[in-house]
């Protein structure tokens, strides 16, 4: 009998663990799927690992490759973003009256990039800064490489329907003051 009782036992303790085993598993999984699920929602999209710094832009015709695989085109929409700098004024979309100083010695150091060092009225600029409407649409006209200022970037022709703007295109998706349209 006693024999029995400690078997009976042995099986109570090895059925209490696999069920305490089982229940462990199932939570695990279940932690792993709503991890999953939550990645795939609020996780990095397509876009943003194909914009970044170290990204190289080149001009075939009248078509900018990206050294990540995007193209942009004449006819091509992008989404208005965010300004990205200070008091809301665009730090890489300028009119298309603005003109761009040249730099004959070299980057000028207080701008961080060379569209940024730009001549325009006070007027025109709080006309960009009013005009560009976040979620509204632009379009490429032309594109080129500037060779003007340091250091040398892609100037694109943009236009809204009644205004046109000149932005650095690289700096623009990589401030997400322009986002691609899907």
């Amino acid at each position: 009998m006693k024999f029995r009782q400690g078997l009976y036992l042995k099986y109570v303790a090895l059925s209490y663990t696999l069920f305490l085993m089982k229940k462990l598993i199932i939570t695990f999984l279940a932690l792993y799927f709503i991890i999953l699920i939550n990645n795939s929602v609020y996780g990095q999209t397509n876009t943003n690992s194909l914009i970044n710094s170290g990204m190289t832009l080149e001009l075939k015709n009248d078509t900018l490759f990206s050294s990540t695989g995007l193209k942009f085109f004449a006819g091509q929409k992008f989404i208005i973003g965010n300004a990205a700098g200070d008091a809301g004024q665009y730090r890489s979309i300028i009119s298309s009256k603005a003109a761009i100083v040249p730099s004959i010695w070299g980057q000028d150091r207080r701008y961080e990039n060379a569209i940024e060092n730009y001549v325009d009225s006070r007027k025109s600029k709080e006309k960009v800064k009013n005009s560009l409407i976040p979620g509204n649409v632009l379009i490429i006209k032309r594109m080129g490489l500037w060779k003007n200022s340091k250091p040398h970037f892609y100037i694109v022709s943009l236009s809204s329907g009644t205004d046109g703007y000149s932005c650095d295109i690289k700096l623009a998706l990589m401030l997400k003051e322009l986002l691609l349209q899907p």
